[in-house]
């Protein structure tokens, strides 16, 4: 079912179709804050609120605005950037889960090797500025299209397009740097 079609659904009244639009966006809405470098019981705890935001103030979202995953994205934004700013050493970057140890693929030299690389990986990301993190999660993650992050960030285009640009230069070179610091 169509996101428009729960929402009419929700103006004429049926609060059950909420439920829907937490069911569509649950996952993606953990993954990004998850990627944002939120553990998980903070994640859920914002994902939450979110949610929770969304439904109070649903009479003022405007699809002419923007979509309803933008509007959604920029609330768990917003969010998360407060969580951030208050205790940012309880923040910790998530990544894509590593194979099952039972896959007949993996061997334990590739399982090792894998986790060395996710461990390098979240180690850079961490290291990024969060407004960084969160462009690069919405768009190559969440494959959110540039406006729309743009409008989740706040910043016009030309802005997103220099902060993905400094933020994969700022990347290769944490990365490079532990590559070579791996290596000695």
């Amino acid at each position: 079912m169509s996101v428009e079609t729960i929402l009419q659904r929700l103006a004429q009244g049926e609060k059950r179709a909420f439920a829907e639009l937490v069911d569509l966006y649950q996952r993606p809405l953990f993954g990004f804050l998850g990627r944002l470098g939120l553990g998980q019981a903070q994640a859920e705890d914002i994902a939450q609120d979110t949610f929770l935001r969304a439904w109070t103030h649903l009479p003022d979202y405007s699809p002419e605005r923007s979509q309803f995953a933008t509007w959604l994205f920029t609330i768990a934004r917003n969010l998360a950037y407060n969580v951030m700013q208050s205790a940012p050493q309880q923040c910790e970057i998530t990544g894509q889960e590593l194979p099952d140890l039972a896959s007949p693929q993996a061997g334990p030299a590739q399982l090792l090797d894998r986790a060395q690389r996710q461990a390098r990986l979240q180690d850079a990301l961490r290291k990024l500025p969060m407004k960084e993190r969160s462009a690069l999660a919405l768009v190559y993650v969440h494959e959110l299209a540039l406006a729309d992050v743009a409008r989740i960030e706040g910043d016009n285009l030309p802005a997103i397009k220099t902060r993905l640009h400094r933020a994969k230069q700022r990347l290769r070179k944490l990365l490079e740097n532990s590559d070579t610091g791996a290596a000695s």
